[in-house]
């Protein structure tokens, strides 16, 4: 028999504003038997009482924080901005990773923000950002075991306080011989989201999802993208005075003037050393 959470679970997925596939897969999702009772407010799934903010006012890139935040009101705007001046892409995407994955499938993206990785993925978040679906603790999700095919995890593990919690819940959830793909950054400047914790290099990464069996992994964004970072940071940082809010506003300034840095990544992303000083890295796994 079903719990109340179930119920109210199956018939707020029906007013979701999202495709009849989609609508398909969440319906066969159980939950977990102490899941929060979910509520319904404004097209989003909420198994949180009260959600983030999405940024911490003590974090020294508050002020670039807000300024993303705002963007993503707009997520079509707010791409063609983070693809301008954010990182390089060079290694597999996490589309890639789910390619062969056909629709129906039970695929979730935690911490998606406002990407939209395919149309029949299920987006989680804290916030409840433009295409999120379900917002909730993505380190208690609300799903019961083994209920879902793959897991994406993109840029996420270094903002929650720990990353362990978050890789112990895409185990618990994940079917054996699901898919996973996490990527996180290395060599990358602090930025919060509403907070930032840590780094790993790859080798880190694979120790920090030793529990899957690996498919893939390597750089995602390179030495380039990585420059790009820390240069901005550096040369913002050295004219900035002491002021917090004079560092952000060059630090995005700089970010655009040393853009074209990141292109470099096409090149030569590809020689092993890169790894030494990559912006980021992607891990492509199955459960066991």
């Amino acid at each position: 028999m079903e719990n109340n959470s179930q119920k109210l679970f199956r018939e707020y997925i029906d007013k979701l504003a999202v495709t009849t596939t989609q609508k398909n897969v969440l319906h066969g999702i159980i939950l977990k038997d102490n899941s929060q009772v979910p509520e319904f407010h404004e097209g989003k799934i909420y198994f949180v009482e009260k959600p983030s903010i999405g940024f911490n006012e003590d974090s020294n890139d508050v002020f670039v924080n807000k300024i993303k935040i705002f963007l993503k009101k707009f997520p079509g705007l707010f791409f063609i901005i983070y693809h301008l001046v954010g990182a390089s892409f060079v290694g597999k995407s996490s589309k890639k990773s789910i390619q062969e994955i056909p629709k129906g499938k039970v695929i979730i993206n935690l911490g998606s923000g406002v990407t939209v990785v395919r149309e029949d993925v299920v987006n989680i978040d804290f916030y409840p950002f433009e295409n999120v679906h379900i917002v909730a603790d993505i380190s208690n999700l609300p799903f019961a075991a083994a209920q879902v095919d793959a897991v994406l995890c993109e840029y996420v593990l270094e903002h929650v306080p720990d990353p362990e919690a978050i890789v112990k819940e895409i185990e618990r959830v994940t079917k054996p011989g699901g898919t996973v793909y996490v990527s996180v950054p290395f060599v990358a400047s602090f930025h919060s989201s509403p907070n930032d914790y840590y780094r790993w290099s790859k080798m880190g990464l694979k120790e920090q999802l030793k529990n899957f069996e690996e498919v893939n992994s390597g750089v995602r964004s390179g030495p380039g993208a990585a420059l790009d970072y820390i240069l901005a940071e550096f040369v913002a940082t050295l004219f900035s005075f002491g002021s917090k809010t004079i560092h952000q506003v060059l630090f995005m300034t700089f970010l655009i003037l040393f853009a074209p840095l990141c292109y470099l990544d096409y090149l030569i992303a590809r020689y092993p050393t890169s790894e030494n000083i990559a912006y980021g890295f992607y891990y492509i796994g199955r459960k066991k």
